[in-house]
């Protein structure tokens, strides 16, 4: 009498592992591919957090110029908004800088933006008018930025790269920041000075 055998033969047992083994090798590559979409998404959610911080910082900045123009360290006065054309300025060199009110109690400050190796740095002078040697207190705000440029809108409604145009007008009546992310679009938005 002949015997039925129950269980896998040595054939069926290998089109199962071969069959596991095809399934698992999909599940991970789908599970990568996850991964590393969800890097991505994280990596470009912080960037745009931080320039997002980057506009709303300069925003409550300039929503509060002060108009009194400042002695520099060697005694020269300085205008109350000043702002170049340089693509990255060298050394200490602010690409704007103007005086910021303060809440009641607190010193008036003066403080610059600035493009350097990649990155938006915030500098601060705590006090208007410097002193020989006073150095400004510098804080990196973005990186990965390509180019910052500012324009300033004068009384006649036309965009200056420079400022102050004239003294008969110490602040410009807009400002406009355009901001080049390294890898990534071109973010422009207008502010307007009170």
């Amino acid at each position: 009498m002949s015997r039925l055998q129950s269980g896998l033969t040595l054939v069926e047992l290998i089109v199962a592992v071969a069959l596991l083994a095809l399934l698992s090798v999909m599940a991970y590559r789908g599970l990568d591919s996850m991964m590393r979409s969800n890097d991505r998404t994280l990596a470009e959610v912080e960037r745009w957090r931080a320039t997002t911080f980057l506009l709303e910082r300069f925003a409550a900045d300039v929503s509060q110029p002060a108009r009194r123009q400042i002695r520099g360290a060697a005694g020269e006065l300085l205008p109350a908004w000043w702002g170049q054309a340089l693509a990255e300025p060298a050394g200490t060199e602010s690409q704007l800088e103007f005086s910021r009110k303060s809440p009641p109690g607190q010193d008036e400050s003066r403080l610059g933006y600035r493009l350097r190796g990649g990155n938006v740095e915030l500098l601060v002078w705590r006090v208007l008018d410097r002193a020989p040697g006073s150095k400004a207190e510098v804080y990196k705000l973005l990186t990965n930025v390509r180019a910052l440029r500012f324009r300033h809108l004068d009384e006649r409604g036309v965009w200056q790269d420079e400022w102050p145009q004239s003294d008969a007008e110490p602040l410009p009546r807009a400002v406009a920041v355009e901001l080049t992310l390294a890898e990534g679009p071109t973010v422009t938005r207008i502010f307007a000075l009170p």
